[in-house]
């Protein structure tokens, strides 16, 4: 499939959303996993038959506010995991979102947490992409992935095939971002579905951490920068 190109960086964030794949169909519920002025990612409660390219109406509510916009498929990450942009907003709607995502990148530094999972962290995620693999057990084959979003505290992978994973379980991560690449442990914190699992960082050497840290600091610095360009065009 064509790798997805935009021009927004994406803030993780959490809301209840539906997709209608044509005005007379069902509505299929689904979760925000991230959001950008540009785009956004679901996870859908169950697969659709969607395409590259194909335009669907967007339904989702994010901090208590509700947003309605059409949405054009460009990655399908699995069947349930899809990638969408935002093929026309109104001025009015690309303002609201606008100033939601910088309400959530003056949030970076608080604690948040992920709700519903029972998950707890430091950190909110900024979406990345890079090949990763999860190890279950020494000795294993690793089940290969893709990692989602990061943050110094932990991840969401999304793996290629489903896996015997349970909450709090620990496995061996590896993944690799902006050509760095990282080795840790990971414990299960949200299975969102049988393929988007969250993982939390229990044990960080200094060293990694700090790897991570710097990582994050110039992921966060893209943003801004990208923030800045838009609002100067």
């Amino acid at each position: 499939m064509t790798k997805e190109q935009r021009r927004h960086a994406r803030i993780e964030c959490t809301g209840d959303a539906d997709v209608q794949v044509v005005p007379s169909a069902s509505r299929c519920p689904a979760k925000v996993v991230n959001l950008s002025a540009g785009g956004c990612l679901l996870v859908l409660k169950q697969p659709q038959s969607l395409t590259q390219d194909t335009v669907v109406e967007l339904t989702f509510t994010i901090n208590n506010l509700l947003f309605r916009a059409p949405g054009q498929v460009k990655a399908k990450r699995s069947d349930t995991v899809i990638g969408f942009q935002f093929s026309s907003l109104s001025d009015g709607l690309r303002r609201q979102l606008e100033t939601l995502l910088q309400q959530l990148i003056e949030c970076l530094p608080a604690r948040s947490s992920l709700r519903g999972s029972g998950e707890q962290r430091r950190y909110p995620r900024i979406e990345c992409t890079g090949p990763a693999a999860v190890q279950i057990a020494v000795g294993e084959e690793s089940c290969p992935a893709t990692i989602v979003n990061l943050s110094p505290g932990g991840c969401l992978m999304h793996l290629r095939k489903p896996q015997r994973l349970s909450q709090d379980m620990l496995v061996e991560l590896t993944f690799d971002i902006n050509h760095l690449p990282f080795r840790v442990q990971g414990q299960v914190k949200a299975i969102r579905t049988g393929t988007a699992i969250g993982f939390q960082f229990p044990h960080l050497s200094e060293r990694v951490r700090n790897r991570l840290e710097d990582l994050m600091k110039e992921l966060m610095e893209n943003i801004v920068r990208r923030q800045a360009a838009r609002k100067r065009t």
